[in-house]
């Protein structure tokens, strides 16, 4: 699979908890060409509710947020820790298993993420 899989998947579960608010803020944290990506190559999977906020998302996002933007397997990541705590591991692991095996130790390099979700990557490459 692919970072765009893994964002939808991440996006599904956030609506599917009730976490629209949740998935607003990773809405503006990822970049414009990340979120086009995501309709571009995985509209199949994507939900409605999930491509309906993602097109709106994109027809009113203020130019002034792509400056503050990042990578989309950074805005993935912060979501991955705040899940973390609140113990949605099984959600952790829905969305790991999208990545492929280069993005999945991509992913562990990061010097944010928490150690514990650094080694679940392991699980899936």
């Amino acid at each position: 699979m692919s970072c765009p899989y893994a964002l939808a998947e991440m996006l599904r579960q956030l609506y599917s908890a009730g976490q629209a608010k949740a998935a607003d803020v990773l809405l503006a944290r990822c970049s414009l060409d990340g979120l086009q990506r995501l309709l571009d190559e995985s509209s199949a999977f994507l939900g409605a509710r999930v491509r309906y906020a993602v097109v709106e998302h994109l027809r009113h996002r203020k130019p002034l947020l792509e400056e503050t933007a990042l990578s989309t397997m950074r805005a993935i990541a912060s979501v991955l820790n705040a899940w973390l705590h609140d113990g949605r591991r099984l959600a952790i692991r829905a969305v790991l298993r999208e990545f492929s095996g280069e993005e999945l130790r991509e992913l562990a390099a990061l010097p944010e993420l928490n150690d514990e979700v650094a080694t679940m990557t392991g699980d899936f490459s």
